[in-house]
């Protein structure tokens, strides 16, 4: 089947029997542009349950593509379900695109910004760990200095807010020359 015939059917389809047909055809046939299964990730049909089939089964299929998968599904599922009830899948999905491309630091900026700070109802060590991870793997951590920070002060840590503060600007005077 031609590139733009699954386009058609992810864009228009409201049947999931027929957006997984296609979507089985389309690894079987080798698709692996992103591009085309964005239109799928979006596709109002699927339910949670199928996006993140859908995301974990391209991603293991198509390993070049696979950051870009898990980016776009953790996206997807953040702005389109429940981000409170779903918010362990958005974070597993960025830690998978943070094991894939350890010096990126979007997949951590990206796990911190979709963390509810009003509710509260997931605990924020899972955020914070995961963030002090990224600051030992990416290759400027004076981003996830002041995100720690930021996160931090959200919570009411000003001690941890203030520490974070600190190593971030210490950060980049070392890397400035400054220090």
């Amino acid at each position: 089947m031609e590139k733009y015939k699954y386009e058609f059917i992810f864009k228009n389809s409201k049947n999931p029997d027929e957006l997984f047909d296609a979507f089985d055809n389309a690894l079987k046939e080798g698709v692996d542009d992103i591009e085309v299964y964005k239109l799928l990730f979006w596709n109002p049909a699927l339910d949670i349950n199928m996006l993140s089939m859908f995301v974990k089964k391209l991603a293991s299929s198509f390993p070049n593509i696979a950051y870009d998968v898990y980016m776009w599904g953790a996206k997807v599922i953040e702005l389109s379900f429940d981000n409170v009830e779903n918010y362990e899948t958005i974070l597993n999905f960025y830690k998978k695109a943070a094991d894939l491309k350890p010096l990126e630091n979007e997949p951590y900026i990206k796990a911190v910004d979709a963390y509810n700070f009003e509710l509260k109802i997931h605990p924020p060590a899972a955020v914070i760990n995961f963030l002090k991870k990224g600051i030992t793997k990416v290759k400027d951590p004076s981003t996830l200095y002041f995100k720690l920070s930021e996160f931090f002060g959200k919570l009411g840590n000003s001690e941890l807010k203030n520490h974070y503060l600190s190593e971030g600007e210490k950060y980049l005077r070392r890397k400035f020359g400054g220090e």
